[in-house]
């Protein structure tokens, strides 16, 4: 293998050297052709061409190498020239902003300006007010001055009064004393609502309604109804109420009437008084009224404040000694009603009754006792001088009645003035069933009375039975034998007119 490498090179070699031979016999003959200058001066003009063109790749490499710089200047400058346009954006806009700045600047400028004028103006104001405050500080001081000179002179009366106060106070205090004295010799008055006291009132009379209702609408028993004794000594003491011996309505009406007219008149008369006092009744009241309540109606319509104050004086005389014959009052008046009336009442329940009126008679006591010391005088009226219903109302005897407030021409009442007492004894004939009431100079509650029409049924009724009685009586009389008059069972009021005779 080694071997034919060698030849193969060897061979090569041999053929190598026959070229350059022929090669340089090529040339050779070349050298002396004629053409020969011609290639040398090609030959020549091809380097002369090739140092050109050697020379010109060298500018060509020169102006490549000096483009690239410029290039890269350029490249450069066009990126400062952008920064710069960056640049000048930004500094656009912060020309703009500084002149918005500028403008505010100049409108806060503006306004300070202004701001200024008006506080020149306000100084020029304050100077002018500053000299006339001076001009009146001084005026001031003027006057202080003189002021000081009068304190000065005050000052001297007043250690003088000083010197005389003491002696001032001694004798308030002394005059305090007095008064507190004084006021302990009567009794504080207090005030109290119409509507108050109406609701006091009506507590009373409603419960008297109560009671005649509760025994008097009831029938009465036959051994009563037959007793004419009885029913003839009864009419002595409810007269002028018509009062027949019998069950019938109009009979019930006139027994609850005569009730309520014997109850509330003792009530009026010895119970609704602004003073109690232990004297007899001669001695106590002048024609059935009692003489100090009189006085006082008197002054309570001439001079209030005057009668409020005896008012409140006598109240304060021994009050306990007045609650003491209050009550002891009120037991003579249950105990006279019972005993007028309280036959009526069947056997069994006459101690309930006796004890229902002294309860009632109490409860008046004690409730009237709340309004005697009111500001305002709490007045009963029995009889007026014109009987109209700003001071009268009919009788309430039936019993859906009882729970109605009396009204006048659709209104509470209180409507007219008060009444005087002095016509207590008028001529003008009413038959009273309970009392009205004033408060101030107004009335407050009207009373009730029985009217003709009321008990025009009773009143028929009794006249029937004495007809019959006297035909009776006359029958009796004309008969040969007379009969002997059946024997008749005493009453209270025979007993009570027996031992008043």
């Amino acid at each position: 293998m080694a071997s034919e490498v060698g030849a193969q090179a060897v061979g090569t070699q041999e053929v190598a050297n026959r070229d350059v031979a022929n090669f340089l016999e090529i040339l050779r003959a070349l050298a002396h052709n004629p053409s020969t200058t011609w290639i040398d001066q090609v030959y020549k003009d091809n380097e002369t061409m090739k140092a050109s063109m050697k020379e010109k790749e060298d500018d060509h490499d020169a102006l490549v190498r000096t483009l690239t710089k410029v290039q890269k200047k350029l490249d450069s400058e066009i990126t400062k020239s952008i920064d710069a346009t960056s640049q000048s954006e930004e500094a656009k806009a912060k020309a703009n902003k500084l002149t918005g700045e500028i403008e505010e600047a100049k409108k806060t400028i503006a306004d300070k300006e202004k701001k200024l004028q008006e506080d020149a103006s306000a100084i020029t104001t304050l100077k002018g007010n500053i000299e006339t405050l001076n001009k009146e500080v001084k005026t001031r001081d003027d006057v202080i001055k003189k002021h000081e000179g009068k304190q000065a002179t005050d000052g001297a009366r007043i250690k003088e009064l000083e010197g005389s106060l003491g002696t001032t106070k001694d004798e308030l205090q002394t005059k305090l004393r007095e008064l507190k004295e004084l006021q302990d010799l009567s009794v504080k008055v207090v005030d109290g609502s119409k509507e108050f006291v109406l609701g006091v009132i009506d507590k009373i009379y409603d419960y008297a309604k109560v009671l005649a209702f509760k025994y008097y609408s009831e029938d009465l028993p036959e051994d009563i109804i037959a007793n004419t004794g009885l029913f003839d000594d009864l009419r002595k003491f409810v007269k002028p109420i018509p009062f027949p011996p019998s069950n019938s309505v109009a009979a019930k009406k006139a027994r609850i009437a005569a009730f309520l007219a014997a109850l509330g008149s003792r009530l009026a008369d010895r119970i609704f008084l602004p003073f109690y006092t232990s004297l007899g009744e001669d001695q106590g009241q002048q024609d059935g009224i009692d003489t100090i309540a009189m006085m006082l109606s008197d002054l309570s319509l001439t001079d209030p404040k005057r009668e409020l104050h005896l008012r409140s004086v006598l109240l304060a005389i021994a009050p306990e000694e007045q609650k003491k014959i209050a009550f002891e009052r009120a037991d003579e008046i249950a105990n006279e009603v019972f005993g007028i009336l309280g036959i009526l009442i069947n056997p069994d329940r006459q101690p309930e009754f006796h004890h229902d009126i002294k309860r009632l008679c109490h409860l008046a006591v004690e409730s009237w006792n709340i309004l005697r010391p009111l500001r305002e005088k709490v007045e009963p009226f029995t009889e007026t001088q014109v009987e109209t219903e700003t001071y009268w109302l009919p009788a309430e005897l039936d019993g859906g009645s009882q729970n109605k407030k009396p009204q006048t021409n659709g209104k509470p009442n209180g409507l007219g003035s008060k009444p005087s007492l002095h016509s207590l004894k008028s001529a003008n004939k009413v038959v009273l069933v309970w009392p009205g009431f004033s408060y101030g100079a107004d009335v407050l509650k009207q009373g009730f009375m029985l009217l003709d029409t009321q008990v025009r049924g009773a009143d028929e009724e009794t006249q029937s039975l004495k007809r019959n009685m006297r035909a009776m009586t006359r029958a009796a009389n004309s008969s040969p034998m007379q009969q002997r008059r059946p024997l008749v069972r005493k009453s209270k009021l025979q007993v009570l007119s027996m031992s008043a005779e």
